[in-house]
């Protein structure tokens, strides 16, 4: 940023009267262009990856489309969009100080500002308005589902009013980047001239917009403390609670940003203290995003893994009793000498001893030969008659919960109940 007239450390060389020098000492993370640029990347490639994964398992695995889906991409497209631009911004001086810019670099700036700022209303409501609608898929009681819905009216309100205080900021639009045409133009709310009016409109949008995500986080918490909740389905639960924390602590900490760098200190620098709350604004749409495709993931993804890591356990059990033919010969008769039960039984021969003999020795020519089997058990497994194999499948594997009752086991959050 030398090149802008700044110093290594961010502070401009020269300071204009009427602005804090010591606002500029030290430049905040996000003003330095490489760490805004990696951390938002990052951040749109890693939503993009569960979201398109969320999309193959329900329409291609599941083959169970819903309007949930449908907004989960909304969702991707708008906050793509607002994402692009403010990695464009960093090449339009973003992160640097108001007196810095040439009126045609503030003029593309402020264009650049204008789509961030229309497109975030848009993200957030269609983020919303997609996790609303999947817990309206899985949830059964009358009373968490008129809360459902009832936010979801909330939502998409807050989302309208949002929407057209940020794309018609000014009237004529385009007076929205052009400073010189802002006394003949009509603007309010995020184009307002007036401070007072552009920071109640800035807080009542973040106030806003933080109240609502954190109602939404916490209507599947209920789930976690049901008694017949699975410990697996409460592990999966933490997870999602954890990122849903992260979102929620992105749009506490744009809050209290903006209150102090708009009410607490009073010297505003939009191009100075945008990309931080630029930055969380998009951070928390995106992990917002994670948040609503880990639930449809999470079961397909814990079912492979155990199907690649898992342990099976062979047992064999004998049980040795009485040797009884399946297909005894014909000349051979069981006859039971004693009658009063002693048990003692004697095996006679219809034949004489000599023909006997000649018999087995050529048994192919015995009558009965050809019922005869002298083989009595299972011949796959050369195990005898009454001895039996017991296969029991100990499918733990890496997230700990049985193969065979994962079917069972929903999450509670992407699973059709």
């Amino acid at each position: 940023m030398a090149d802008s007239g700044l110093t290594t450390s961010g502070a401009p060389q020269t300071v204009p009267p009427g602005f804090n020098p010591d606002k500029y000492e030290t430049a905040p993370f996000l003003n330095h262009r490489s760490s805004l640029l990696a951390l938002t990347i990052f951040f749109i490639v890693f939503s993009w990856t569960c979201s398109i994964a969320r999309l193959h398992v329900r329409c291609i695995v599941q083959r169970a489309p819903g309007w949930d889906d449908f907004f989960i991409v909304l969702t991707m497209l708008s906050t793509t969009m607002g994402s692009v631009a403010l990695c464009i911004m960093t090449n339009l001086g973003l992160g640097r100080p108001v007196f810095t810019f040439s009126p045609p670099e503030l003029e593309a700036n402020l264009k650049a500002v204008y789509i961030t700022m229309a497109t975030y209303p848009l993200s957030s409501t269609f983020i919303k308005t997609a996790l609303l609608l999947q817990y309206l898929r899985v949830l059964t009681g009358p009373r968490i589902r008129l809360l459902c819905k009832a936010m979801l009216f909330i939502a998409v309100l807050l989302g309208i009013g949002f929407a057209i205080c940020s794309w018609f900021a000014c009237y004529p639009v385009d007076a929205f980047w052009h400073p010189d045409r802002k006394a003949d133009a009509f603007c309010w709310g995020f184009g307002s001239r007036e401070t007072n009016e552009f920071r109640h409109a800035l807080l009542g949008q973040v106030i806003g917009t933080a109240v609502a995500d954190f109602i939404v986080f916490v209507i599947p918490v209920r789930l976690y403390f049901q008694p017949n909740t699975p410990r697996a389905t409460r592990l999966s639960l933490l997870g999602l609670f954890f990122l849903g924390l992260c979102t929620n602590m992105c749009s506490i900490w744009r809050v209290i940003y903006i209150i102090e760098t708009t009410v607490a200190n009073n010297d505003f620098d939009p191009p100075w203290d945008n990309p931080t709350a630029m930055g969380l604004a998009s951070y928390e749409v995106h992990l917002a995003a994670v948040c609503a495709a880990l639930p449809v993931l999470w079961p397909v993804l814990r079912d492979t893994w155990n199907r690649i890591f898992v342990t099976r356990e062979v047992t064999v059990t004998h049980e040795h009793g009485v040797f009884v033919p399946k297909n005894p010969p014909a000349r051979m008769q069981m006859q039971q000498v004693d009658s009063d039960g002693n048990g003692d039984v004697e095996m006679q021969s219809s034949a004489s001893q000599r023909d006997l003999v000649r018999e087995d020795e050529n048994p192919e020519k015995a009558p009965g030969a050809e019922d005869w089997n002298p083989f009595v058990g299972d011949e796959r497994t050369g195990l005898g008659e009454t001895e039996t194999v017991v296969e029991t499948l100990r499918g733990r594997g890496w997230f700990g919960c049985k193969r065979g009752a994962r079917e069972k086991m929903g999450w509670g959050l992407g699973v059709k109940g």
